[in-house]
């Protein structure tokens, strides 16, 4: 009778300890997804926001590329690419910049003078800076998510110009 009720005290632990490895497998798999699927998402973020930046000054610069109307400047401190328009016969300016931590747009007429902060925000960047060089390219260089940096250049078809 002792022997029978051994016997089936070991059989409850077997049963306890191979639910113990199953849970601790189980746990362990789970926390192995989570940190594949947290970098996932988080390169997925860097990629989203370092293309985005990108696509959207080059297409700035495409849409606007005609005689005189792309410059790369300044607008208060801060390095901008600038871009002049015409619209009912008025000049309307507009500003690219790096602001507080955030790429901005702001467009206003010719004569009206706003703060940095008015800009529309774009996207998050840690620091963006345009400079002209020769032959109608414009160099540009944006840091997303504080280390990773990206350089790319635009050519201009027509002749833009410097402010500095």
């Amino acid at each position: 009778m002792r022997e029978k009720e051994n016997k089936h005290i070991i059989d409850i632990l077997f049963v306890l300890a191979l639910f113990g490895i199953f849970v601790l497998s189980a746990v362990f798999l789970i926390s192995i997804g989570a940190n594949i699927y947290s970098a996932t998402v988080k390169s997925m973020d860097n990629n989203f926001n370092s293309r985005t930046a990108v696509a959207y000054i080059l297409e700035k610069v495409h849409q606007s590329d005609e005689e005189g109307s792309i410059t790369v400047g300044s607008f208060e401190e801060y390095p901008s690419l600038i871009i002049s328009s015409y619209s009912n016969d008025k000049e309307y300016i507009t500003y690219i910049y790096e602001c507080e931590g955030a790429l901005r747009e702001l467009t206003v007429r010719s004569n009206v003078s706003l703060s940095p902060k008015a800009g529309q925000k774009i996207l998050d960047v840690d620091s963006f800076n345009i400079s002209m060089g020769s032959d109608n390219l414009i160099s540009c260089s944006i840091r997303v998510n504080h280390d990773e940096d990206y350089d790319f250049n635009i050519a201009l078809h027509t002749k833009g110009g410097s402010d500095e």
